[in-house]
């Protein structure tokens, strides 16, 4: 198969998967009122519970962040730079032969996941919240391929501990769905890091706010005022449930 038929067939595939996601959401939506997208509060409105859509921005503002980060480094980084990286000495051929073409196939992934996300939100009447500006501390393919690890694993556990948080039985479905492709970047990336690809039998969730805060914190440098319907994106971050548990 050549490169361009295997390529348009992925893309296919992310497509369809696309239109699944969407399909499940808008059923979601049948028979009731969408949810109210967050406004200011004020002493006599107190905020509104954490929605769908917070939710769903949060979801967003890490896959930006992600997808962000998936172009810097093929950007920055050549075929050729990734196949004499030192980071996959010992690690074989193959790995090292293909950690390219897979640094692409997951771009690719996280760009599907923003844009099927910004649909989704603006299905249910709501705001999608816009990319920032963020500082990864790429120094070469080795930094690239342990923060790519790290993004990925921290990917996992915010979804972990977000789908609980999702009232609409569609969404949760299609949340998961993302979820597990993003614990498949983590057992490649862990293999690529000398870690083991499926380290124990569950996962541990955290909660979306600290998640929030902590990208924020870590990656982040800059974000627009309003960040999509929130003032902030520290707005967004308090506005998300700092628990696992409902």
């Amino acid at each position: 198969m050549s490169e361009g038929t295997y390529l348009n067939e992925e893309y296919s595939r992310s497509l369809t998967s696309r239109r699944k996601f969407l399909a499940g959401s808008a059923a979601a939506l049948a028979g009731g009122a969408l949810m109210a997208v967050p406004g200011v509060a004020s002493a006599h409105n107190p905020p509104d519970p954490t929605s769908d859509i917070d939710i769903l921005n949060y979801a967003l503002t890490l896959e930006r962040l992600e997808a962000a980060f998936y172009r810097r480094v093929l950007d920055k980084f050549g075929e050729r730079e990734f196949e004499n990286a030192s980071i996959f000495d010992g690690l074989g051929s193959y790995l090292r032969n293909r950690a390219y073409e897979n640094f692409q196939r997951i771009s690719r992934h996280e760009n599907t996941h923003v844009q099927t996300l910004v649909d989704v939100i603006k299905s249910l009447g709501g705001q999608p919240v816009p990319a920032s500006n963020y500082d990864f501390g790429i120094k070469g393919v080795g930094s690239a391929v342990r923060t790519a690890k790290l993004l990925e694993n921290t990917g996992v556990k915010a979804y972990d501990g977000a789908i609980v948080h999702l009232e609409r039985a569609a969404l949760l479905t299609a949340g998961a769905t993302i979820a597990t492709v993003e614990a498949r970047h983590v057992s490649y990336l862990n293999l690529l890091n000398r870690s083991v690809p499926f380290p124990s039998a569950f996962d541990d969730p955290v909660a979306p706010r600290r998640i929030c805060e902590t990208v924020r914190e870590a990656f982040i440098t800059s974000s627009p005022r309003p960040y999509g319907p929130y003032s902030s994106l520290a707005a967004l971050c308090d506005r998300l449930p700092n628990r696992v548990t409902p």
